[in-house]
């Protein structure tokens, strides 16, 4: 009997460390295991419609985008062209123009233009203008760059092929300094074809300070829009 007791006491140890060991080794494996499951699972939770963002936090469900105006028309909504089969443009103020600007309204100011009335409406400039989908526009007057020829402004559908724009650009003296800034504000209605739009504006002039165009304007003309799209074809 106490040879078997003391057999049994010198095999402890023994069985002790191959345990530990095989416990060691299925922790590790498992654990192992344990972590490649919960990352597949958070994978799969950003891959679900409520796990899926959009810029600032904003949840959008998978394979949809913000609808963008005049670009993503309604699937009900009617055809936009022409009714006489001859165009297949869509009806969409997105895209480049060839523009002019009539004036039928002017006060005195810095610009140098006729005063209407009593001088009758004239075509005050001529632009190539781009409407982005994004709701952005982008504008070069045919005038010199030295004045100031490049303007930029944000635009809205307001339906039935319309759009409103707020638009602003600088005006620069001869010697390069800023003279005035301005702000034009149009309603341009396009064409059933697509091809043309017309319109109107007012443009008002402010002190080279106001860049919001907040305070007192120095000048101010109205007049109509005439767009024809200039296209790829």
């Amino acid at each position: 009997m106490k040879t078997n007791q003391v057999r049994r006491s010198h095999n402890r140890p023994a069985f002790s460390g191959v345990l530990a060991n095989r416990i060691s080794t299925f922790q590790q494996r498992w654990g192992a295991r344990f972590a490649v499951l919960m990352a597949l699972a958070l994978f799969g939770l950003l891959l679900t419609p409520t796990g899926a963002k959009a810029g600032c936090g904003v949840p959008l469900r998978p394979g949809t985008a913000p609808p963008i105006p005049f670009v993503s028309p309604k699937a009900d909504a009617p055809s936009n062209h022409q009714d006489d089969g001859d165009s297949h443009e869509s009806a969409t103020i997105v895209g480049l123009w060839h523009v002019v600007y009539t004036a039928t309204y002017t006060t005195s100011g810095p610009l140098p233009v006729p005063i209407v009335p009593p001088a009758p409406p004239f075509p005050i400039v001529q632009s190539f203008k781009t409407w982005h989908g994004d709701g952005t526009e982008f504008d070069n007057a045919f005038l010199p760059p030295s004045g100031g020829d490049i303007c930029y402004g944000v635009w809205k559908d307001l339906g039935h092929r319309t759009v409103k724009l707020h638009h602003v650009g600088l005006m620069f003296a001869p010697d390069g300094s800023l003279a005035n800034i301005f702000y034009q504000d149009e309603i341009d209605t396009v064409a059933a074809n697509g091809r043309t739009y017309q319109g109107t504006f007012d443009q008002k002039l402010y002190d080279p300070t106001d860049i919001f165009g907040t305070g007192t304007v120095v000048q101010e003309i109205k007049g109509t829009t005439a767009g024809t799209r200039i296209s790829v074809d």
